[in-house]
């Protein structure tokens, strides 16, 4: 299985197989393959342009009733097909949607994909088709496919820790509580007006239905009343704590829970009990709600509470609580230890590949992942061949985002940097910040000093991989006009992360400041756990200042995809050159100081006066 969160990298898989298979002998059997993406990306039904949660009960529905023509098609009459010869996703998406006789509705594409699966040599999909649970237990055995015969290649692996993690993250507040109860009171409604024409033992079976939703309104009714109470008990941590939040204890928080479930006793529900109701409530979405959740309240709520239950003697867990714009008190379940899931999984998998350029240091990411001792493991850096003077690094030893040495001298040097490169450079530039507070503050605020004569191509929280990919689409229009463009984004976003740069389009790139976490229990907690599993300065590292430098080295290495690439590299943080930063960077790359803007000035155009022009691709 090829596991990538980057639906590019799909594509690059296919093409990769596809040269393997030609190079094959003309009797030697090549490699099949299947490209699998989200059910929803795969479908051919009118309902695929529905809100995603919208269209998750759909198909469920359509399934279940049988009324789904693609879905019902033998997926036997394509599979060959499918095996044949390596398809990209949208070629059998395109394939599916056209039929023939055997199928004049077509054939489901996600169906014929996850069957054919079984008889494939490599499987490409998302990583949640083996380190988020639900979707493993669901999606594996669909597929045929068992662990324990499968070779795991992990694309993109420094992201591995945080995919897990966040499988993990679930957030309530008192409005999802009061939501929860909505969607009782809807369940019930629907409940009723099924149980009308109900008679004998199925109307016995409705009126005990009944009886458990109107127990459940009412806990849930307790929940809401008494539950503030609690939340007041621990408001005062927060006033006394240096951070906006505060971890608490999973223990008493379930304590809590149970308490106020058992109160009043003819009514009393276990805990338990409460979690199993809350995820058996159905309710309506409205198409047209444009805040609609991926999740039902009922859903979120019952998630959080059994990870608790679940959890809530593990140090490997924290609950964090702050409150929404310093109103409206949050919880936060959040995993500390992404091991604890992998470890597992690696060591059940026939063997595993874990990659990508900035999986540094790789012990880092086998000491969080937990990779297991009794495995035989290698653990090696491959030095990268593209030449440095192609992809000189400069580090100005005059600016930082460090917050205390913030103010109005600083982000004037910044500006005078980024000037200087823009003066300079006779193509594109692309500048990230560790926040969009930070990248309006310094590069957008007042948009006059640095685009006069660039076009300014913005990322936007939220932006979707569509309008990322138009972005780059522009970049190349612009080059062709010959009109130099700044894009704008910030450090571990999609812009510096998600999105390729092919054609050498990007001419440089500059990085403001570290995107080092901000204090926050969360971190707290992190780094405190980490020092009980390695030692003090393995917890600095893990927790904080190598997650935030690998973000650098993923912004850097945006413009240089190819050896005959050419691009000037900026770092604007002066703490890049004290050692514990220092350290946390790859020995290849070997960084010039810049003591001021006018030194940045001459090194960059030095650079262009000897590479004027970008690397001509044909792609």
């Amino acid at each position: 299985m090829f596991l990538t969160g980057r639906q590019s990298q799909h594509r690059i898989v296919v093409d990769t197989v596809r040269r393997i298979n030609e190079r094959l002998e003309p009797d030697t059997p090549g490699v099949r393959l299947v490209d699998l993406i989200g059910q929803q990306g795969m479908c051919i039904n009118e309902i695929r342009h529905e809100h995603r949660a919208l269209f998750s009960r759909l198909c469920a529905e359509k399934r279940g009733s049988r009324t789904c023509r693609p879905w019902l098609a033998d997926a036997n009459l394509i599979r060959p097909r499918i095996l044949r010869d390596p398809l990209h996703v949208d070629e059998l998406v395109s394939m599916c949607k056209a039929g023939d006789e055997g199928m004049p509705h077509g054939i489901c594409p996600w169906k014929a994909a996850r069957e054919s699966a079984s008889s494939a040599d490599v499987v490409v999909c998302d990583y949640n088709h083996v380190f988020v649970e639900a979707v493993r237990e669901s999606s594996l055995s669909a597929m045929g496919i068992e662990l324990e015969n499968t070779l795991l290649v992990v694309d993109e692996a420094h992201n591995l820790p945080d995919r897990i993690r966040k499988g993990f993250e679930r957030t309530i507040r008192m409005k999802v509580i009061r939501d929860a109860i909505y969607e009782i009171e809807e369940h019930t409604e629907r409940t009723q007006s099924e149980g009308a024409s109900l008679d004998g033992a199925e109307a016995d079976s409705n009126n005990a239905e009944l009886d458990r939703l109107r127990r459940m309104k009412a806990t849930m009714r307790r929940l809401r009343n008494e539950l503030p109470k609690w939340f007041a008990e621990i408001d005062g941590g927060l006033s006394s704590s240096r951070t906006d939040d505060q971890r608490v204890s999973m223990t008493d928080f379930l304590s809590r829970i149970s308490t106020i479930l058992v109160e009043d006793v003819e009514r009393a529900i276990e805990l338990g009990d409460l979690v199993r109701m809350l995820q058996s409530i159905r309710v309506d979405i409205v198409e047209d709600d444009d805040d609609i959740e991926e999740e039902t309240a009922c859903v979120r709520l019952a998630i959080l509470l059994h990870t608790c239950m679940q959890n809530h003697d593990s140090p490997a867990f924290a609950l964090v609580h702050d409150k929404l714009g310093g109103e409206e008190h949050r919880l936060t379940t959040h995993l500390l230890d992404p091991g604890v899931v992998s470890e597992g999984l690696l060591d059940e998998c026939r063997g595993g590949v874990m990659m990508s350029g900035t999986l540094f240091p790789p012990q880092m990411y086998y000491d969080l992942l937990k990779v297991p001792k009794s495995r035989v493991s290698i653990v090696k850096e491959y030095t990268s061949h593209f030449l440095a003077e192609r992809r000189p690094v400069l580090v100005a030893k005059d600016v930082t985002s460090r917050y205390a040495e913030r103010g109005e001298e600083n982000t004037a040097r910044i500006r005078a940097h980024i000037h200087s490169v823009l003066r300079q450079t006779p193509g594109h530039v692309a500048v990230f910040a560790p926040s969009y507070a930070l990248l309006e503050q310094i590069v957008l605020e007042d948009e006059d000093w640095v685009v006069r004569s660039r076009q300014l191509l913005e990322e936007r929280s939220g932006a979707s991989k569509e309008q990322m990919d138009s972005m780059v689409d522009r970049l190349h229009q612009l080059r062709r006009s010959k009109t130099p463009a700044l894009l704008a984004g910030v450090l571990g976003g999609k812009l510096a992360e998600g999105v390729d740069y092919p054609g050498n389009i990007l001419d440089a790139v500059i990085c403001i400041g570290l995107p080092l976490p901000p204090p926050s229990a969360r971190q707290d907690a992190l780094r405190e756990y980490y020092e009980d599993e390695y030692d003090s300065a393995r917890a600095w590292r893990y927790a904080g200042s190598q997650p935030a430098v690998n973000r650098l080295l993923q912004a850097i290495g945006r413009p240089i995809r190819k050896a005959a690439d050419r691009a000037l590299v900026v770092l604007l943080e002066k703490r890049l050159l004290q050692r514990g930063f220092r350290i946390c960077m790859p020995d290849g790359i070997h960084a010039v100081e810049s003591i001021d803007s006018d030194r940045t000035a001459r090194h960059t155009g030095r650079f262009f006066r000897k590479f004027p022009d970008p690397a001509r691709h044909t792609e």
